[in-house]
């Protein structure tokens, strides 16, 4: 049986009329991309459709997924609105004695439904499911509608059914506002209780659809597409059980997120880090993950077929095995033959593809954590506040070539801001405090006042509003520029600037903050320790998460957090360059991929690797394999290897034993 690599989303009209499929179909056949799967979307609304117009499109689906079985593709459905993404055809869409989602201002949405709502779930989904189930598909994607954060209501349902639900369960009494006051300005376990009421109501629904469509076929396998769902407690693992029976059945993922264009291609990255975090707890019996790579809505020159083929790409060494491209033209019924430069730049790296697919098989991102927690909603105002600012706060840090990861229990360090530490135990801070952290004047300020000041080593003296540069001390990590400055332009980019104070005799001071004449104005804006628990601490006031990309703070960085990790950092770049690095370990094995994120090429690319080998495997996009020899090695075991030279948007994969 062929080995699944990626999936083509068909939309509704480039299935509905013969002579289109027939012309799609035919394309496909001219390019060698690695399309394994074909799902058919149920439509181009966004609201549920009613049962009756579901019915009549699974009839034609029946006779499609006939066609592409028998052509050797894997081919299933794509459920575009189970309870409904944004008001949409709201004349034609699904009608009946449901509750719709109501806002926190008691808006009622006009196209989304209660998924607390027994009614709707056993007489709408159970039913459609069970539909499209008949239909002889090979799998079922679930799209990202079942979630919380529709147009126009924004995060969560407060409806009467929701709000019922809630306090029945908790004991308490609250009506709509005074609901939405403690969620905005309460505790954080009090959040978390709501949080747990949303990852329960969706995992619930999920459960539904799974039992409909295996009551008809057990072998029709489920796939949820997912984003960063940070009012749902971002529990990928509660939602796979759910869908898979408790892991009984396997299931597929489809992580996902914007990124509609190319003009910044950092739109791409950024969404790929996304996906490192939905990928990152989810459970070994989820095997096929195909990443979301999309031009919604269609115009395809917004993103160049190289982009389109990259991004499924990197998308691969965040854990995905496979990208599914949504990028087909729909009711424009503009020429299919349009889409023919993207299926040639896919099929022109499909044998990287298999290389990323077999070299990472197994492993999963090591490095350094930014901190994030699956529940870091709960640290913000639940209505209002983005519990995913506690992830994306450092992405700088990730520009030169230290490799981020994105589970907790794989990281060798961590970076820490005072949100997420909020929704930490104290069994989890002291496991942080035991290992390697980097910490913000945030973090170290809401450490210290939770007590646990004597494992950090510095704290916050006062702000420096105005006019401060960091100046670096002769201290070793700083060799090389000893004497420098670095001046992140307070006038311009206010805020963000402390001065600490050490509070143990055994601190480093790596830097004290001046004004433009030289004066003084601290005497520690950065320092190193090590506690009593034998972790290390960096403690960092002066922009630590911004403006970091000159060369002197690249180099200190890169060596304080080898030193934060007692050098068991998997890998590090040494080369001045706009680098992303994702490097993936398990099985003794390790994979150093590497993305060229800049305009221009770069030559001598070397990375340092922790490995007890002097030989490793290079990869190229162009389907080159080559044998490296090391070059300089470093007490601490780490080996350097270089690369000659790497494309803009291009990749190379290091592969070696520990």
């Amino acid at each position: 049986m062929k080995k699944h690599l990626h999936t083509l989303r068909v939309a509704y009209e480039n299935w509905l009329f013969d002579d289109r499929f027939c012309g799609l179909t035919e394309l496909i056949k001219k390019y060698d991309t690695g399309i394994t799967d074909i799902a058919l979307f149920t439509a181009i609304i966004h609201t549920p459709l009613t049962v009756e117009e579901n019915r009549r499109r699974a009839d034609i689906i029946t006779d499609r997924i006939k066609y592409l079985k028998n052509e050797g593709y894997y081919a299933g459905i794509n459920i575009l609105a189970t309870i409904g993404h944004h008001h949409e055809d709201l004349d034609n869409m699904l009608k009946g004695p449901y509750q719709m989602m109501v806002g926190a201002d008691g808006a009622v949405s006009p196209a989304t439904f209660c998924m607390n709502d027994e009614t709707f779930l056993s007489g709408y989904v159970a039913v459609i499911y069970d539909i499209y189930a008949r239909t002889g598909a090979d799998f079922i994607w679930i799209d990202d509608d079942v979630r919380y954060g529709h147009m126009p209501i924004g995060n969560g349902c407060f409806c009467d059914l929701c709000i019922g639900k809630f306090n029945s369960e908790n004991n308490y009494s609250f009506d709509r506002p005074g609901l939405i006051a403690e969620l905005e300005n309460g505790d954080v376990d009090f959040r978390s209780k709501w949080l747990r009421q949303n990852r329960e109501t969706l995992s619930r629904l999920l459960s539904v659809a799974g039992k409909a469509v295996r009551k008809v076929d057990e072998n029709i396998m489920l796939g949820f597409m997912t984003g960063e769902r940070y009012i749902e407690s971002y529990d990928f693992h509660a939602f796979s059980e759910a869908l898979s029976d408790g892991g009984k059945y396997e299931i597929m993922w489809r992580p996902g997120g914007g990124a509609y264009n190319d003009f910044s291609f950092d739109y791409i990255v950024a969404k790929s880090e996304q996906i490192g975090r939905q990928n990152a707890y989810l459970p070994p019996y989820v095997t096929i993950n195909h990443s979301e790579v999309e031009n919604f809505p269609y115009n395809l020159i917004n993103k160049t077929p190289k982009s389109t083929a990259a991004e499924a790409m990197i998308n691969m060494t965040v854990g995905c095995t496979g990208g599914a491209f949504n990028i087909l033209p729909s009711e424009t019924l503009e020429p299919i033959e349009n889409i023919a430069p993207h299926l040639k730049a896919i099929a022109d790296i499909k044998p990287f593809y298999r290389t990323l697919q077999e070299a990472t098989a197994g492993l999963s991102p090591a490095g350094i954590h930014t901190g994030w927690r699956i529940d870091d909603q709960a640290a913000v105002p639940l209505v209002s506040g983005d519990g995913g600012s506690l992830a994306s706060y450092c992405r700088e840090l990730f520009f030169f070539g230290l490799p981020e990861c994105y589970n907790k229990d794989k990281a060798t360090a961590a970076s820490l801001t005072g949100g997420s530490a909020k929704v930490m135990n104290d069994d989890e801070i002291i496991k942080i405090l035991s290992g390697g952290v980097y910490l913000n004047a945030a973090a170290l300020n809401y450490l210290n006042e939770r007590g646990f000041g004597e494992y950090t080593g510095f704290k916050v003296k006062k702000s420096i509003p105005a006019d401060a540069r960091e100046h670096y001390t002769d201290e070793k990590i700083n060799e090389g520029f000893a004497g420098g400055f670095r001046n992140c332009r307070q006038a311009y980019f206010h805020g963000d600037s402390f001065a600490l104070t050490p509070t143990a005799d055994d601190c480093r001071i790596l830097s004290e903050l001046v004004d433009y004449h030289g004066k003084v104005l601290a005497d520690c804006a950065c320092g190193i320790f090590e506690n009593s628990l034998g972790g290390r601490i960096c403690a960092a006031g002066y922009y630590p998460h911004s403006w970091i990309s000159d060369y002197n703070k690249t180099v200190q960085l890169k060596r304080v957090f080898t030193w934060l990790s007692k050098y068991e950092l998997p890998s590090y770049v040494t080369t001045y360059c706009r680098i992303r690095n994702i490097t993936l370990t398990g099985d003794g094995r390790q994979c150093v991929t590497l993305f060229n994120t800049s305009n221009d090429d770069i030559g001598d690319l070397s990375v340092m690797i922790k490995t007890a080998k002097c030989t490793a495997d290079l990869y190229m996009m162009s389907g080159e394999k080559y044998s490296l020899e090391c070059g300089e090695k470093t007490d601490e075991g780490y080996k350097c290897y270089t690369i000659d030279n790497l494309k803009p948007c291009e990749m190379a994969v290091i592969v070696t034993l520990k």
